[in-house]
């Protein structure tokens, strides 16, 4: 770690460090105070709404209800603290960090570690409801909340805004506004069908890929380990008789971020949306990324094979136009990647403050796992390319 030390950041010495996924813990006050007052009464139970609604959907047999202020707060505050007691107490740690809610805090930690940016993505608002109207509503309360957030150092925290893709209409509409007034750098989606079964790559979304690319908004594909939507963990079956949400939670982020990130990639570079739409960048996000080389690979094989009624480039050479994956820094593909695909479509990510992160210690962890590349290469994956692509 002995080259962070001396000089600015971005200097030779000193390679600028941006986390390109970091997450905040929502906390009660952006459904009670940042909703539209309309949807405030609705919107304003523990831990939001949305998650309340879109877990006990996802684990019918979990014996939890998702009530609002009108129904009491009893029975779903007991379910989220039973919940809790089944994390181990360093996961818990982590996740009651107060920096997940506290800009200041946060910004504290990030010195602590060596991080010098990081950009921003949801906890509770990664859960999904198909209703536009009230999903719609929560997006807008927690893009209000964020941009606050960020605005304790605005050089430093970056919002990515939620928008209600299950109404691609009303999610334009939200992304401009986030953009154009919050702030916000990118746009998340979860790798998952929004309108009925209809998959990433159907024309019903395309009004919306076309309007990012148009604007130069980022998409960032960023998976939940819940059946909360039609993505691999339900359809597999992985929430069967879940009683807690969090046993077998292993099981199913092993398998699902992975799965549904791999599937969301096929859409993207095989099924047609990054041909459609040229001008579109998109990053793969917290599906591990020491799988992406291989399955490019076998992507343009197939298509050499049998070609593909969605497009006429071959998969990698979309992916290199247009596209980025996220790894975790601990991951022994990480340099191999970076000879193979380029440290340029590299990012990193912390996921703090979730319990797989390193927390301190994840900067040396990165360090550690680049310092065999050559120094350009080391800049690119440790802040240059996520600067580049979130238009910092």
């Amino acid at each position: 770690m002995s080259e962070r030390q001396p000089g600015p950041a971005g200097s030779a010495t000193r390679p600028e460090v941006i986390d390109s996924d970091g997450h905040v813990i929502e906390p009660d006050v952006v459904w009670r105070e940042y909703a539209d007052p309309e949807y405030r009464e609705v919107l304003d139970c523990p831990g939001g709404y949305v998650q309340a609604i879109g877990i006990s959907r996802a684990y019918p047999d979990a014996a939890r209800l998702p009530l609002g202020p009108e129904s009491g707060e009893g029975e779903w505050a007991r379910a989220a603290e039973e919940e809790a007691t089944s994390w181990d107490e360093e996961s818990r740690h982590k996740m009651m960090r107060p920096g997940g809610y506290d800009p200041v805090a946060r910004l504290a930690d990030m010195d602590a570690d060596g991080i010098d940016v990081a950009v921003l993505y949801p906890t509770a608002m990664l859960t999904w409801i198909e209703e536009p109207d009230l999903f719609g509503a929560a997006c807008r309360a927690y893009n209000n909340w964020l941009y606050d957030y960020c605005a304790a150092d605005p050089n430093r925290l970056y919002p990515v805004a939620l928008v209600p893709l299950q109404d691609p209409d009303a999610a334009i509409g939200e992304m401009e506004r986030a953009t154009e007034h919050l702030g916000a750098k990118a746009v998340m989606i979860r790798p998952a069908p929004y309108i009925a079964e209809l998959k990433l790559n159907h024309p019903v979304y395309d009004g919306f890929w076309a309007a990012a690319a148009s604007a130069g908004v980022p998409i960032g594909v960023h998976p939940s380990p819940h059946g909360d939507m039609a993505n691999s963990c339900r359809l597999l079956g992985l929430a069967d008789g879940v009683t807690n949400p969090m046993e077998g939670l292993a099981l199913r982020q092993g398998l699902t971020n992975a799965f549904d990130l791999q599937m969301a990639v096929a859409y993207f570079t095989l099924g047609g949306i990054c041909e459609r739409h040229p001008d579109l960048r998109v990053a793969f996000l917290e599906g591990t990324g020491g799988w992406i080389v291989p399955m490019l690979q076998r992507f343009d094989h197939q298509f050499e094979i049998f070609g593909s009624p969605d497009q006429t480039t071959r998969p990698s050479e979309v992916f290199a136009r247009q596209c980025m994956v996220s790894f975790d820094p601990d991951e022994v593909a990480l340099p191999f990647t970076a000879e193979h695909l380029g440290a340029g479509k590299i990012l990193w990510a912390s996921d703090y403050p979730h319990p797989d992160a390193k927390i301190p210690g994840v900067v040396e962890e990165l360090f550690d796992a680049v310092k065999a590349l050559p120094d350009e290469s080391r800049r690119q994956i440790v802040g240059e390319t996520a600067r580049a692509f979130y238009q910092l």
